[in-house]
């Protein structure tokens, strides 16, 4: 096999010597045309291998994705929160100079009075299993029926934590309660001596909230949303517009206006009250809405005292008459 082999190697070897001897000898005529019938027959090879190769570039760029393209999403998303935010500064911009325009800034000088309507914040108790267990067995009632103490002046069967005010102290269906400066919840069921509350985190739970940025300026409040309850120990969040700036960590007050209260129930004390703050915030690409989860400031199970707000006459008026 080794003889034979060489010996091909050095036919080809000769052959090559006499093709090259030949083409040295031949007129150059002669031999510029035979070069290009040699470049014109194999110039479809070597389109063909130009485009196997670039097939095969085109097939194996997808398993090696260029940095630069993850590079541009980070900065169009940056570059759409940026825009978020310039929209909402618009919007606030162009708020207050409409408010501006409608209202103008009095000439004159105004004096102070006394409103009519002022909060009024009634302490109460959460009454605990114990208390509750000897209401519903009556042995309270029994001695209290000579006063007039019956089992409908309580809340017995609602499933949610009672406290113990109710319709003789003034007590309504939907009252806010709070804990300090801390939403806890808003009464259900009202009886003569008891009421029962809905905590914030339940899922029964409805109430007006929003944003709250801290500024230079100071508390910067953002649209009004709906807080609900989700169950579990949160809440959500919902109706805020894309174009407000939301971020984890911003805290969430009450809103201006409770729209889940008619006009006849509504009570502020003049200043927004603390829901928690937000732990999860996403904006969906296409979404009306963002989606955010919110973590109450205090948890029910702590808290032994509230307090529950009320609308009352202001004494001052009365005492002025």
């Amino acid at each position: 096999m080794k003889r034979e082999t060489r010996f091909s190697e050095i036919k080809l070897v000769l052959l090559a010597l006499l093709v090259s001897g030949c083409l040295y000898a031949m007129p150059v005529v002669y031999s510029s045309r035979l070069y290009h019938l040699i470049r014109d027959a194999a110039r479809p090879g070597l389109i063909l291998v130009q485009q196997i190769k670039a097939w095969e570039s085109t097939v194996a760029k997808p398993e090696s994705p260029d940095p630069r393209t993850e590079q541009l999403e980070r900065q169009l998303n940056e570059s759409e929160q940026a825009n978020r935010r310039l929209e909402l500064q618009t919007l606030q911009v162009s708020e207050e100079l409409q408010r501006l325009k409608q209202t103008g800034v009095p000439n004159y000088q105004t004096h102070s009075s006394d409103r009519l309507l002022v909060p009024d914040l009634l302490e109460a108790q959460i009454l605990g299993e114990s208390a509750i267990s000897l209401l519903r067995e009556g042995q309270f009632l029994n001695q209290g029926q000579e006063q007039g103490v019956f089992e409908s002046s309580f809340v017995l069967e609602s499933d949610y934590p009672l406290i113990d005010q109710g319709i003789a102290q003034g007590i309504k269906a939907g009252y806010a309660l709070y804990a300090g400066q801390a939403v806890i919840g808003k009464i259900d069921e009202v009886g003569s001596w008891t009421s029962s509350l809905i905590p914030i985190t339940s899922v029964k739970y409805r109430g007006s909230a929003r944003i709250a940025r801290r500024t230079e300026q100071g508390l910067q409040l953002g649209t009004d949303g709906i807080l609900v309850g989700l169950g579990e120990g949160k809440c959500e969040l919902l109706q805020i517009p894309p174009t407000e700036s939301i971020q984890v960590g911003q805290d969430v007050y009450t809103g201006e206006v409770d729209r889940e209260l008619p006009l006849s129930m509504q009570s502020t004390l003049g200043q927004p009250m603390y829901y928690g703050r937000v732990v999860e915030a996403e904006l969906p690409r296409g979404a009306p809405y963002w989606k955010i989860i919110v973590e109450p400031a205090v948890k029910l199970s702590e808290v032994k005292q509230v307090s529950v707000l009320r609308q009352i006459i202001n004494p001052r008026r009365m005492l002025a008459n």
